[in-house]
C-alpha cells in the first residue's frame, strides 16, 4: 500500500479539466490523503495523456 497526499484540497481544482477519479474522490470525501494500492499510486503520478490532432 501506499499513501496519497496533497497540501491542500484546493489544489485538484483545474479549471477546465475533467477531474481524474482519485481527485473527485478526495474532493468528495473532503480529503488530503488516500491509501491505494501501489498501482494505483503509480496511475496518480502518472503523466497525463494528451490529445493530440493526427492529421
Amino acid at each position: 500500500m501506499e499513501i496519497h497526499q496533497i497540501p491542500a484540497l484546493a489544489d485538484l481544482v483545474r479549471t477546465g479539466q475533467p477531474q481524474p477519479a482519485w481527485a473527485q474522490l478526495m474532493t468528495e470525501k473532503r480529503r488530503k490523503t488516500l491509501i491505494v494500492c501501489i498501482p494505483r499510486h503509480d496511475t496518480i503520478h502518472a503523466p497525463i495523456p494528451t490529445t493530440k490532432s493526427t492529421q
